[in-house]
Protein backbone atom coordinates (compact mmCIF):
# COMPACT_ATOMS: atom_id res chain seq x y z
CA UNK A 1 0.00 0.00 0.00
CA UNK A 2 1.18 3.51 -1.22
CA UNK A 3 -0.04 4.96 1.28
CA UNK A 4 -0.71 3.94 5.04
CA UNK A 5 -3.18 5.13 7.92
CA UNK A 6 -0.77 7.00 9.33
CA UNK A 7 -0.15 9.03 6.37
CA UNK A 8 -4.13 9.65 5.66
CA UNK A 9 -4.47 10.47 9.14
CA UNK A 10 -1.90 12.94 8.87
CA UNK A 11 -3.57 14.13 5.55
CA UNK A 12 -6.53 14.58 7.53
CA UNK A 13 -5.60 16.42 10.21
CA UNK A 14 -3.48 18.96 7.94
CA UNK A 15 -7.53 19.45 6.63
CA UNK A 16 -9.21 19.46 9.66
CA UNK A 17 -11.05 16.23 9.32
CA UNK A 18 -12.22 14.09 11.56
CA UNK A 19 -11.88 10.44 10.52
CA UNK A 20 -12.76 7.18 12.11
CA UNK A 21 -10.77 4.36 11.75
CA UNK A 22 -12.79 2.30 9.27
CA UNK A 23 -12.65 5.98 7.28
CA UNK A 24 -9.51 6.24 7.84
CA UNK A 25 -8.78 2.71 6.26
CA UNK A 26 -10.71 3.12 3.68
CA UNK A 27 -9.59 6.69 2.20
CA UNK A 28 -5.61 4.83 2.01
CA UNK A 29 -7.13 2.29 0.36
CA UNK A 30 -8.94 4.98 -2.11
CA UNK A 31 -5.54 7.20 -2.34
CA UNK A 32 -3.53 4.37 -2.62
CA UNK A 33 -5.09 3.68 -5.71
CA UNK A 34 -5.02 6.90 -7.20
CA UNK A 35 -1.34 7.10 -7.16
CA UNK A 36 -1.35 3.35 -8.56
CA UNK A 37 -3.33 4.46 -11.17
CA UNK A 38 -1.41 8.06 -11.41
CA UNK A 39 1.73 5.82 -12.08
CA UNK A 40 -0.04 3.62 -15.05
CA UNK A 41 -1.00 7.05 -16.91
CA UNK A 42 2.64 7.63 -16.33
CA UNK A 43 3.58 4.61 -18.44
CA UNK A 44 1.75 5.41 -21.10
CA UNK A 45 3.41 6.48 -24.80
CA UNK A 46 1.29 10.36 -25.45
CA UNK A 47 4.09 11.64 -27.66
CA UNK A 48 2.06 11.47 -30.79
CA UNK A 49 -0.92 12.37 -28.97
CA UNK A 50 -2.53 15.70 -29.66
CA UNK A 51 -3.83 17.63 -26.72
CA UNK A 52 -7.03 17.36 -25.96
CA UNK A 53 -8.76 20.54 -25.53
CA UNK A 54 -12.86 19.56 -25.63
CA UNK A 55 -14.27 16.24 -25.35
CA UNK A 56 -16.88 17.55 -27.62
CA UNK A 57 -16.15 18.09 -31.36
CA UNK A 58 -19.26 21.43 -30.60
CA UNK A 59 -17.43 24.59 -31.74
CA UNK A 60 -18.30 27.33 -29.83
CA UNK A 61 -21.19 29.96 -32.11
CA UNK A 62 -20.29 33.58 -32.23
CA UNK A 63 -23.04 35.97 -32.86
CA UNK A 64 -22.12 38.49 -35.55
CA UNK A 65 -21.04 42.24 -34.55
CA UNK A 66 -24.10 44.46 -35.19
CA UNK A 67 -23.63 48.22 -35.66
CA UNK A 68 -25.05 49.87 -31.87
CA UNK A 69 -27.36 52.62 -32.30
CA UNK A 70 -27.89 54.95 -29.53
CA UNK A 71 -31.20 54.99 -28.68
CA UNK A 72 -31.18 56.35 -25.22
CA UNK A 73 -31.73 60.18 -24.76
CA UNK A 74 -29.03 61.43 -22.17
CA UNK A 75 -30.82 63.71 -20.82
CA UNK A 76 -33.61 61.03 -20.01
CA UNK A 77 -31.46 58.99 -17.98
CA UNK A 78 -29.54 61.87 -16.52
CA UNK A 79 -33.50 62.76 -15.23
CA UNK A 80 -33.49 59.80 -13.00
CA UNK A 81 -29.85 60.50 -11.35
CA UNK A 82 -30.01 61.83 -7.68
CA UNK A 83 -26.61 63.61 -8.10
CA UNK A 84 -25.53 64.48 -11.52
CA UNK A 85 -22.99 67.22 -12.74
CA UNK A 86 -23.21 68.59 -16.04
CA UNK A 87 -23.61 65.51 -19.07
CA UNK A 88 -22.28 63.29 -15.50
CA UNK A 89 -23.69 60.92 -12.92
CA UNK A 90 -21.63 61.59 -9.94
CA UNK A 91 -21.56 58.83 -7.04
CA UNK A 92 -19.75 58.52 -4.22
CA UNK A 93 -16.49 57.80 -3.79
CA UNK A 94 -15.01 54.42 -3.39
CA UNK A 95 -11.53 54.37 -3.15
CA UNK A 96 -9.52 56.21 -0.81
Amino acid sequence: MLIDKKVTKKIAFLARIGLTEKEAEDFSKDLSNILKWMEDLKKIDVKNVDPLRNINDIELLEREDIDFSKNSDQRKLLANAPKKNGNFFTVPKVIE
